[in-house]
């Protein structure tokens, strides 16, 4: 494979990883819409009944949403930096 080739594969799984990843968040979406709060924009209570259990899928989703955007970020700069462009 050459050079070239390898750079469009690697910018074609950085892509296909970003949008994946964002895909989950949006598979999460009801989740979060269905969390403890009243149509007046109250929680249920005084203590709005989190728990590491609820937390735990949003943040892992949240934090590989992040990491594969930077990712992407990073490699488009690169790219942009040998093609000549600016970033």
């Amino acid at each position: 494979m050459t050079q070239d080739a390898l750079t469009v594969l690697a910018l074609k799984n950085a892509w296909n990883g970003a949008i994946a990843a964002s895909d989950r968040l949006r598979e999460l979406a009801s989740s979060v819409d269905q969390l403890g709060v009243s149509p007046g924009g109250q929680t249920s209570g005084s203590d709005p009944g989190l728990t590491p259990a609820d937390l735990a899928p949003l943040h892992a989703a949240a934090l590989a949403q992040a990491i594969a955007a930077e990712a992407l970020r990073g490699l488009l700069e690169e790219l942009q930096r040998k093609a000549g462009g600016t970033t």
